[in-house]
Order: C-alpha cells, then structure tokens, then sequence
C-alpha cells in the first residue's frame, strides 16, 4: 500500500505541469505572420514576399469572384467546420473604408497536463475549417489565391497556423504564431493553385496542436488568372494637370492611384534641367491626349513629332504601331498648360514575381536570367517586374509623345520638333526651342536598358536649348555624367545614393541589349523596356515597385520569394526629387541624376559646384562639370537674381527669398562645415528616422538591450518635420543617428523617401558640425556608400550566403570576432563592390553562396570629409534573427564610439530543477531516473574544462533547484526506514488536477492537501544524511556543494495555482529547514530570497505568493512561452507581481527560457524521440541542437539575461552516447550537450565573457535596470578646448538622482567623478563601466582617455 502511495506521489510530484512548462516551439519561426505590416504578403513557403498589397492588380488578371469574399453577407456560400462565426462592423480594409464583416475561426488543442502517460504527451493538431466552392474555373491553368487573416489570440507562441489548401492539397501556410493578444496588424496569405475542373473547394484552417489556443479573422479573399503578357490591355485613368500655377516643373499628367509613373509619356512632357523643353503655348489651354500602343519585336523604328504653338484648343493624339520590321510614331502637341490624358497602352503598376523568358518590355527590375531577345511590349507601363531583361534591343530615347524605336545600337538623336529617324547609329544632334513658363511637364517611362535621363541627355552628346522662362523651374537631375549642358548649370556627377528605386534605375540583371547612346528629344517617352522614370542604365538596379522582403515585423524572418533585386519594401528609395530651380513648384521626383549611377534623394553630397546658373537663360555652350555635382536639394528663388558664377552648395538649403552665396554655406545646425566645437556639449540619445514603430523597432531593439536612450522619429509618406537637431552652436541634441530603408514609400512617380532632400542636407550638416555618426540599415548600393552592386539581390528561401566580420578595428569595443560567418537565410541583402575607395572601408563581407563568390561587401564605413556613416546592404530582424542580433553590436559600438550610457553583460544561468526527486522517463516510460553522484561528480570535472576555454572574465556554474522531499522519501522507504527517520514517512497527500494558469485565486480559498500530521519539519540528521541517499551526503560536504549554486523549488513540487496559504508557507518553510540541515544554506551561491515555482505555479495565487513573502521570500522565475509571466513592457524588467493582476504585491518575476531538453529525458535517443513527437521535429539529436542553438543564440546577442530551465534528469551521464560537440568529444548528458553548443557558439562569434549569477542577483540585476530606466539618466559628451576630442561626459537623471548605480561604458582607462561617486566594473576583455551613483547633482567624469573624434580623415582602406 505505501508502495502504491508513493507511485501516485511522485506522480504528483513530476506532474504534467512541468512538460507544460518543456515543451517547445517545434521550428524556427520564418515569418511571423501576426506582427507583419499589412502591406506584407506570405508565400506559400510562410516567407514575406514583400510585395505592396496597395499594388494594382495588372489589367491581364482575370478575378474569379468567390461568392461573397468579403462576408459582407455573413457566411453565405461558406461552410465553417468547428467553432466560428461571423462577427459584424470588423474585417480588413487598406483604405479605412467601413468594415462589412469578417469571420472569427477558434481553434484549442486539448491539454491535459495532468495525463502524463506517452500517448497523451504527444500533441495532436486540431483545427476549425472555412470552405468554400470556387467556380468559372479553367481546367489546368495556374490561379493565385490571396486572403487577409489577423491574429486575436495565439498561445502559447508557436502552437498554432493558418494552412490553405485546394481540393484537399495545401498549397500555402504561415509561420506558426508567436504569442499573440490582438496587437498585431493584419496579415496575407496568398499561393498558386491548379484545377482539374470548372470548380474547386478552397479550404482555409486554423491548426493548433495539443497545447494551442488561437482565434482569427480571415477577410477578403480573392482568386485570381494572370494572361499571358502578350494579351495585356489596360486602361490608366488620367488626372488633369492644372496650368494656374506658373510652373513648368515636371509633373504628371496621370495620376492614377494604380499607376505608379503616371503613364504619362504619351503626353508632352519634359525635364528642363539641361534646357531641353516640350514645345507649348503659353496659353491656358486644355489638350486631349490619348494613345494606343501595340507590341512587337521590332527591329527598327522611325519617329517623328510635330509641335506647334497656338492659343487655341487642340487634340493630340498618338499611336505606335510596330511590326517586326519598323516602328512610326507620330505626334503632335500643342499647349499642354492642362492636359486630361488618357490611355489604352499596356500600362500596369502590378508587382510581378514571375519568372518571363521575355524581354525587352519590362519596367520593372529584375534578377531573372531570360533568354529571349525580343518582347512585345508597350511603352506606357509601370509595371514592376521580377522577369530579368535580356534584349538585344535597342535602348532609343523618343519624344514625349512617341514610343520608342526597338534599334539595337541607335545613337539616334530626336528632335522635339519633328525628327524622325529609322537607321542606326545616327549621329544627328539635338535641340529644342519655346520652354513656356507655364507649362507642367512630365518625366515617365525613362527606359530600364538606356542611359538616359527625364530630359533625354545623352552620356555623350551636347544639348542646347534656349528661351527658358526665369519662372520656369529647372531640374537638377537626369544629367549623364559626361554631358555637358546648357543653361542650368547642373552638375552630372550624381549626389550621394542610398538607395536607388523606381526612379534610379533599371535591371539589375546582367542584360544582353546593347546601351544606345542616342539622346533623348524634350518629351522624354521610354524605349521599348520602360523603366521608372529615372536612371536607365543595365548597371543599376531599380524599379518604379521595388519588392522588399525585409519589412517585417522585428520578429518576421523573412526570405525573398520573389526574384526582383529589391530586397525592402521601405528601402529602395527612387532618386527624390529633382529639385527645381523655381520656388514655385518642384521637380518630379521620378528623374535621376546619373544615367548609370543611382542616385538617392536621401544623401545629397556637400559639395559645390562652378557652373554658373541663370535665372533667366543659360548658354547653350556651357559645359557641366562630370566631378562636381549639384545638389538637387537647393531650391532657388524665381525671384531671387542668381549670380551665374555663384556656385551652388549641395549641403546649403537656400530659402526661396534668399541669395545663393558660394562662400557662405548655411548649416543646419548655424556652424560652419569646417569650422571646430570648442566645449561643445551633445546629448548622446540616438535617433531612430523610420517610417513606422516596427521598422523603428528594427534599429531600437540592440540601444534598448544595452539601455542606450533614443528616440523615434516616425516619418509618414507625408512626410514630417525633423526635430530640432541642436540647441545652439555648441549644443547638440542627438549623438547619432540610425536611418532604416530610408524612409521610403511608393508615391503616384514611384519610390523615394518621405524625407526631402532639403532636410537631408540638415541632417548631414548636423552630422559634420557636431561629428555625429550615422548608420543606415538595409541600404542599397550606390554612390552614397562609395559601392556598386554586383548583380542581383540575394537570396531565395533556402539559400544562404554567409555574412561576417572582416575588419573590426574601427569597433574595437564591440569584441566581435572576424572571419566568423553567420547565416543570411531569411534576409535579403544586395552584395556590393567599392566603387570609392578614397572614402570608403569594408567591415563587413558576404561569403559564398547563392551564385556569389566569397568576398562581396556587406558593410561599409563611409568618411566624406568628416561626415561618417556606417552603411549594411541587407534587412534587419534583431527580433528573430540571430545574424541582426550579432552584427548590430558593431554599429551600436563605431556610432558611440565605444563611450555610451548603458552596459553589456552576457549572463547564462543554467537552473536544474528536482533535484533530489526521481522522474518517470519518456522513452522508455517503464524507466525511474534520479542522478547519482557520478553524474555530479562528472558536471564537477566538466565544469572545471569549460573554465579553462571560456573567455577571461568568464565564470559558470549550474544551479540546483532542490526539492528536499525526495531525500526523506528515499530515507523512509524501504527495510528499516521507519526505525532511521522520524516522522516515519515523506509528506504524501492526494494529488488533485492542475488548475489551469494565470488563474488569479482569492486569497483565502481552497482546501488543504497536505496531511494534518504534517505541521513542523521534525525528521533528524541521522534520517536525511544517512546512506540510504548519498547524493544528499555528496551536498554535505561543502567543497561538493560550493561547486554549483543553489535555491529552493519547494519541499514536495506540490503545484500552487490553487494551493491554500498554509500548504503553500509549508511547502517553502520545510525546504528551508532541510537546506538549513543538509547546510545546503551556507553555500557559497545560494539563492536565499528566491523560488523556482513548481511548473511555475502560483503567480496569479495571493494565498501563495502572500506564503512566498512570510518566508522571507522575494523573488521567483516565470516562464517566457507563458506571456502572462513576463513584462509586457520591456523584456529587460522583472515583472512585480501586485493587487489587480496577481493578487498580491511585491514579488519580483524573473523571465526564464524553457529548452529543447525535456524534464523526463536522460538520453539523447529519448530527448529526440520526444521532440519528434510534440514538435515535428526532424533529422537526429544534432538538429535539435542546432535548433536550439539558434534561439538560445539570439537571446544571448540580445544581452538577456534570462536563466535557463533544466532537471535532474537531464544530468544523467553515466549510461549516455558518445557525442562530438565542435572540438569536443566523449559522453555527455543533455545539459552537458546544450552548454556546449550554445557557449562553443558565442566563444566562435565574440570574446565576452560569460557569468553565472545566483538567481537572487539575477533578480536583483533585473530590478536595477529596471530603477535605473525609471530615474531616465542622460549622458552628454564633453568635447575638449580645441574640439578635436570628447574628454568627458556629463550624467544626469530626473532629479539628478536614482536608487542604482547608473552605468556608463568607456571605450577604455578609467574617468574621476565630480559631484558624486563612481566605481570601476572591468571584466576581461569587455570594455570597462563605470557606475556612476547621483546624489541631487548632475556627475561630470574626466575621461583618463579622451576620445578622438575624427575631422574630415579618410578610413584606412582594406
């Protein structure tokens, strides 16, 4: 009978709760669906596509209605399997049009915690169904299905998704869910489909496993039939262009919201920034263009245009019809002032990533290889495709109102005023006359294959005009960098690009066709391969729709589905503006400076040029210098007279009513670019410049890990106005900046950032006066980074290209390692080559893989003449990903210089729980494991080896959860235990059903399971140190028991959600009085004040945690899959429990990881058999270590601090398999295992040292950070008399005062304090801190080191 107690006992005591607390997400998340931005789609492999979903569906996509897609009439013609319904006033909308309805699917596993049988650990998938029959199909033909789904309840995280499926075969799945509560944006689901018949079934689950709950909205679900490209019809509804304003900027005159460019070309339109002009009246008429374009593979074309000036209304019109022979297009145009455009071309702004074996045609970038040499096309498009473009066709440059010819070779020059060409290589000059001040002019579909320009500037040929308008705005882009030009004095060197989109550039493919170097005439209408509007040169990527795959939610891994070489959706920024030489009215910003450079709005260079600007005429013979550019961020006034020798300072905005002056630039921030910062001051908050609070989440998440203040700028397409960059002369507000993806959006003339070129020029001038750093994240490569890059963009899901560090020096601090590549798998990046090796230094490499060869750059350190800026050419997902997790240690350390408000310290605090209890194993399930002292002993020996290979500095032990209850059951069982041990028996009592979790309990309810008898601890030494357990005697000995840490997990493992007060104070007081006997208290790491709770019970109890705080207890771990258990705010606080949501105040919940390592496994065989089991997991025990590593990884390089969750089992040695374990081999036990792949790891990547801290100073260190960011402490460099150095640094807080130490991190020395005190904290080779303590006064510390600050030097090149 005692027998058959103690088996239900110990049941008890290892019960269910505990595999609750084990069980693990079952695969690495690659997209978390529930916090994607709703412009984010998922493939069918769970990967973002990156594709807009504000982007058009092309004209060629046939829609099969589903009845009823949108569940604006409930659930009619839809079948729900399970539990859900229809939930009115809610659903997806991109429009914040009323919501018409939506239907809520429910999903929940069936958890029995309590069951610990094998059958019942293995975790079924359940699931709710939504169906439907699809209708009008055709058999054998591709369809696409696309739905919106948002997440309101998922938990635990990674337990439950969405699967679709078609005629019963899935075809598309998300990433299981993280944790979710209803903060998530709305996501996309979409995958290609295939019908045998005229109909279809299409299915859409919710699935969880055993253990999952989720509930979610899907809407809006669409099918859809893409024609082939040759039966491609559109019609782009066209705005009127207004003639009120005098104006002859560049504007479109399409405004379509589904044309990205405007299709526009058909009408006359031009740049006048080289002098180059569409003929018009200036009269205020109206004109009706309209034109038609079909397609062909032609071989030659002819052109010709009439215009003509006349006060009196007219028509236009225009068609290209081509053959395979030739090519006429004829036009007319007469006084444009307003002009309703309309057109049945070709023209669709859809982002394709389909694979084409066309070419020609495409406006869109593409990374594709396509091997055919002709393509039908139309010259009106916006259309992004992914299909790469191999043409053998000719480039041509044609006039506003014609489609280019098809020429291979053509240097045909066009004139706007009837030229008309049908040879190759013709050499005819042009020109253009009668620029009306008055007349808006439009730059589109500048070709993706031709170096040409919105005006139509040839790399090569000279280009003259005359009779421009003072009043008439002139662009400053789309120069080719050899053309010398007239009357702008536009320089045609490009200004800095970042980042090259729709209106930069055009394939990244390596294309066959042959560049034509015929000029453009002044209306500027693409060739047969239309790009976006800007630079069309084969050499650089871009596309009027660049498709992204890197803005995701931080906690979205993401891999390109498609093959386009854009890798962001909020990155590759289009050259911004051309920025007029008329106050009046700007540029289009669809035209590029360089015709094979891209050139982005975001970085105008600060330099001046010597071509003279007029405001009233320009000579046609004036050349423009290919070396010195002209920024196109400096309006100048049409009222204001411009010296034609002024030269005109790219980092000088000038204000519409003021001079230009060529001696005086006008810095943002009042100081001279050359000038010094004597006793200056800067605040060292960063800021974050990004488009929304995921992306700024992107860039904030290291600075927070490290406690690194910031702030978000938030900057919507709309743009906003910048934050006061600094206070005076001498007082800077920021001490470095973090720019992601640019800033960039898709306008109605393609992508560019949301930030003006004007206020980029403030921000790089803040940057040189104050010596202020700059790092920009997911770049693309261009001049603005002095790189170029090399081919397409990398990868596809699957693919890896290792990243790693190649140079380290200019990051010392940041004690990374080099040569030590991390995966890229997930994150899109575009590897580059230096282009600029006087300003620019490698840090960063790609290896080999995806078709790239080892050594293309990933990273670069930029110094133009004292600005600096540390550039990545790939996405970022530090929530996720443990390669952003790594490399951002490296920008955080170069753009603080090593000396910053905050700390870095590795903790790994392995926690061993049951120890003294035996555990029912999993495989096989007849086996009992309780560790002996060989097992012990061996973790003694093996911790001794890790010492010695771990970094200076490093000090790590395991710690031991003791439940002292399995010593006196295995002292009282068996002969002669009753004549050993009084009481005579163990505590034992009926083991209930686990309540469920995060229940909150009144305090002072409940039954008592505990027995009556069992009131004080009363069992002698002789009873728990005697032979019948010598694990407990091995403790005894204190040179044993100082080996490892230890605290208390109770005294029987009883669960606590439900437990009585009295049975909780017994649980802890009776550990207490046996760590006290075995002297277990004494040791030289034991946890005092702390708890490991019972399958982490007891949390929402207020009898329990009342108990906890009688004991003098303070302090407890939580579980990190339960999110209830964790701050919600920041996941570097504790969580304190209190009255609302615990029940009871006071004590401190620290965040613990649950592992792959299951509670009731000895052997690796059992280990792996039980993931395979619950979490799907595959291959050996090997991937589950890889796996593991891989998260365990990310929270490291996150700087958590979190413990890690073990038990007793999981130390059994002596009858485990002989493992290798990098250059490590010989039997090792589950916890030997894991240590050694995670440490192994972070030694391969970094030299930090690593520290095991008891779980009460692990409590204490989360409590500290958690005051200190409380008191909001500020630091401020201190720079030295003659500027050239930061010699101290000044902090302060509210009140200039905080109950902790504030930590302040020193690039090397020591500093002195005044006005209070301060302590030295060196630990190995990690950079020292210094804990400054405030007492009611700001603390200056003297740095022994200063800082140098570099001024106008150029990086050492590698």
């Amino acid at each position: 009978m005692r027998i058959l107690i103690v088996a239900v006992a110990a049941l008890g005591l290892i019960g269910g709760g505990e595999a609750s607390s084990t069980r693990r997400r079952c695969v690495r998340s690659t997209g978390l669906a529930s916090t994607l931005p709703p412009s984010t789609s998922i493939s069918a492999t769970g990967t973002p596509t990156g594709t807009p979903t504000s982007a058009a569906t092309p004209s060629s996509t046939e829609i099969i209605k589903v009845v009823n897609p949108d569940f604006a009439d409930g659930t009619n013609e839809w079948t729900i399997t399970g539990k859900g319904t229809w939930v009115a006033n809610e659903g997806y909308s991109d429009d914040n049009t009323p919501k018409d309805g939506t239907v809520e699917l429910e999903t929940e596993g069936e958890d029995d915690e309590d069951d610990d049988t094998s059958v019942n650990k293995r975790q079924a998938i359940v699931g709710t169904t939504l169906s439907t029959t699809v209708r009008r199909l055709t058999p054998n033909i591709d369809y696409t299905v696309k739905f919106f789904y948002w997440v309101l309840i998922a938990t635990p995280a990674n337990s439950c998704r969405i699967r679709a499926s078609f005629n019963g075969v899935n075809f598309a799945d998300t990433p299981r869910f993280p944790a979710a509560f209803g903060n998530g944006p709305w996501g996309e689901l979409s995958g290609k489909v295939r019908s045998t018949g005229t109909t279809g079934t299409l299915t859409i689950s919710v699935v969880c496993d055993r253990r999952g709950l989720a509930r979610v909205y899907i809407d809006n679900v669409s099918v859809t039939r893409v024609a082939a490209s040759s039966t491609i019809a559109s019609t782009s509804r066209a705005s009127t262009v207004s003639s009120s304003a005098v104006s002859s900027g560049i504007s479109s005159t399409a405004a379509s919201s589904t044309v990205s460019s405007g299709v526009s070309s058909t009408a006359a339109s031009s740049t006048v920034s080289s002098g180059v002009s569409s003929t018009a009246s200036s009269s205020a008429v109206s004109s009706d263009v309209s034109s038609t374009a079909a397609s062909s593979s032609a071989v030659s074309s002819g052109v010709s245009s009439t215009a003509a000036s006349s006060p009196a209304s007219s028509g236009v019109s225009s068609t290209a019809a081509s053959s395979t022979a030739s090519s006429v297009v004829s036009s007319s145009a007469t006084s444009p002032v307003s002009s309703t455009v309309s057109s049945t071309s070709a023209a669709s702004t859809d982002v394709s990533s389909t694979p084409s074996a066309s070419s020609g045609s495409q406006t869109g970038a593409s990374t594709t290889p396509s091997s055919t040499d002709a393509q039908s096309s139309t010259a009106v498009s916006s259309d992004v495709s992914s299909t790469p473009i191999a043409s053998t066709e000719s480039s041509t440059p044609v006039s506003s109102t014609a489609v280019s010819s098809t020429a291979s070779d053509s240097t045909t020059p066009v004139s706007s005023t009837a030229a008309s060409s049908t040879a190759s290589d013709s050499t005819t000059p042009v020109s253009s006359s009668d620029i009306s001040s008055t007349t808006p002019v439009s730059s589109t579909d500048v070709s993706s294959t031709t170096p040409a320009s919105s005006t139509g500037i040839s790399s090569t040929t000279p280009v003259s005009s005359t009779d421009v308008s003072s009043t008439t705005p002139v662009s400053s882009t789309d120069v080719s960098s050899t053309t010398p030009v007239s009357s702008t004095g536009v320089s045609s060197t490009p200004s800095e690009s970042s980042t090259p989109g729709s209106s930069t550039a055009a394939s990244t493919t390596p294309s066959s066709s042959s560049e034509s170097t015929t000029p453009v005439s002044s209306s500027d209408v693409s060739s047969t391969t239309p790009s976006s509007s800007s630079i069309d040169s084969t050499t650089t990527p871009a596309s009027s729709t660049p498709v992204s795959t890197s803005s995701v939610a931080s906690s979205t891994p993401e891999s390109s589905a498609t093959s386009t070489p854009h890798f962001r959706l909020q990155h590759s920024t289009p050259v911004s503006s051309s920025t007029p030489v008329s106050s009046s009215t700007p540029v289009s910003s669809s035209t590029p400076v360089s015709s094979t450079t891209p050139v982005s709005s975001s970085t105008p260079e600060s330099s001046a040029t010597s071509t003279p600007v007029s405001s009233t005429s320009a000579a046609s013979s004036t050349p423009v210098s290919s070396t010195t550019p002209v920024s196109s961020t400096t309006p100048v006034s049409s009222t204001t007279p411009v010296s034609s020798s002024t030269p005109i300072s790219s980092s000088t905005p000038v204000s519409s009513t003021t001079p230009i002056s060529s001696t005086t630039p006008i810095s943002s921030s009042t100081v001279s670019a050359t000038s010094a910062l004597p006793s200056a001051t800067i605040d060292s908050k960063i800021l974050i410049i990004a488009k929304d609070l995921v992306t700024a989440k992107l860039g904030s998440l290291g600075l927070l890990a490290y406690g690194i203040p910031f702030e978000n700028l938030l900057v919507p397409s709309a743009g906003t106005q910048l934050p006061v960059l600094n206070s005076s002369r001498t007082v800077g507000n920021y001490g470095g900046i973090i720019v992601l993806d640019s800033v960039s959006y898709e306008y109605s003339d393609g992508w560019r950032s949301a930030i003006t070129t004007e206020q980029w020029t403030t921000i790089h001038n803040y940057q040189t006066d104050f010596n202020v750093r700059m790092v920009r994240i997911n770049e693309y490569p261009g001049s603005g980074s002095g790189t170029l890059p090399i081919g397409g963009g990398c990868c596809n899901a699957g693919v890896n290209q290792p990243v790693y560090f190649s140079d380290v020096s200019d990051f010392a601090t940041a004690n990374v390692k080099i040569n030590a590549g991390v995966t890229t798998e997930g994150l899109y990046h575009v590897p580059a080559s230096v282009s600029d090796a006087a300003t620019t230094k490698v840090v960063a490499k790609f290896g080999a893989g995806g078709g790239f060869v080892d050594g293309t750059v990933a990273a670069v350190i930029n110094n133009f003449s004292g600005r600096e800026q540390f550039v990545w050419f790939l996405s970022w997902a530090p929530e996720w990903s443990l390669t952003s997790s790594y490399l951002q240690h490296s920008h955080i350390h170069w753009m603080t210089r090593g000396l910053f408000l905050g700390k870095r310290k590795t903790h790994v605090l392995a926690q061993i729980d049951d120890v003294m209890l035996a555990t029912g194993m999993y495989e096989p399930p007849t086996v009992e494991t309780k560790i002996t002292v060989a097992d012990v002993e061996h973790h003694v020996a093996w911790q001794k080896n890790l010492a010695a290979r771990l970094p200076p500095g490093s000090d790590f032990r395991l710690e031991m959860a003791h439940n002292g209850n399995g010593n006196i059951m295995d002292a009282t069982l068996g002969a002669g235990g009753d004549l050993v041990c009084v009481p005579e028996e163990a505590v034992y009592y009926v083991y209930l059903p686990d309540p469920p979790h995060e229940v909150k309990k009144p305090i002072n309810t409940g039954v008592d399971q505990w027995p009556t008898w069992a009131q004080q601890y009363q069992w002698q030494p002789n009873c728990t140190l005697s032979s019948r357990d010598p694990l407990t005697q091995w403790f005894a000995v204190p040179a044993n028991r100082d080996e490892f840490s230890h605290i208390s997990h109770t005294f029987t493992h009883l669960n606590q959600n439900n437990i009585t007060y009295a049975d909780a104070y017994r649980e802890i007081k009776f550990n207490q009085d046996w760590l006290k006997q075995i002297g277990i208290d004494q040791a030289r790491y034991y946890s005092g004040k702390g708890l490991v709770p019972p399958q982490i019970t007891g949390l929402y109890n207020a009898d329990a945690l009342k108990a906890w705080l009688d004991a003098g207890l303070d302090n407890a771990v939580g579980d990190n899959t339960r999110p209830m258990t964790r701050n919600p705010d920041n996941a570097y606080w504790p969580l304190i429990t209190n009255l609302d949501r615990n029940g009871y105040d006071g004590v401190t919940v620290i965040p613990r990881y649950a592992t792959r390592i299951y509670y009731n496994c000895h052997t690796h065989a059992c280990n792996f058999k039980e993931w395979q089991d619950t979490s799907a997991g595959t291959g050996n025990f090997n991937e589950l270590l890889r796996v593991e590593k891989e998260a365990v990884m990310r929270n490291l390089l996150a700087l958590q601090s979190d413990p890690y969750m073990f038990h007793q089992a999981n130390m059994y040695y002596t009858g485990v398999e002989s493992i290798t374990i990098g250059d490590q081999t010989g039997q090792m036990s589950l916890v030997t295992a894991w240590t050694e792949t995670v440490l192994q790891e972070l030694m391969r990547l970094t030299n930090w040292p690593v520290i095991s801290m008891t779980q009460d100073l692990v409590a204490e260190y989360f409590r500290d950070r958690k005051a200190v960011d409380d008191c909001n402490p500020q630091l401020a460099y201190g720079y030295s008399d003659d500027g050239k150095a930061i010699n101290k640094v000044i902090v302060t807080a509210n009140g200039n005062s905080c109950s902790r130490p504030v930590p302040v991190t020193l690039p090397s020395g020591s500093a002195s304090a005044s006005g209070g005190s301060t302590s030295n904290d060196k630990v190995g080779t990690e950079p020292p801190i210094e804990w400054v303590t405030l007492n009611g006064s700001p603390v200056t510390l003297t740095l022994a080191s200063p800082v140098t600050v570099a001024q106008g030097s150029s990086p050492t090149v590698t």
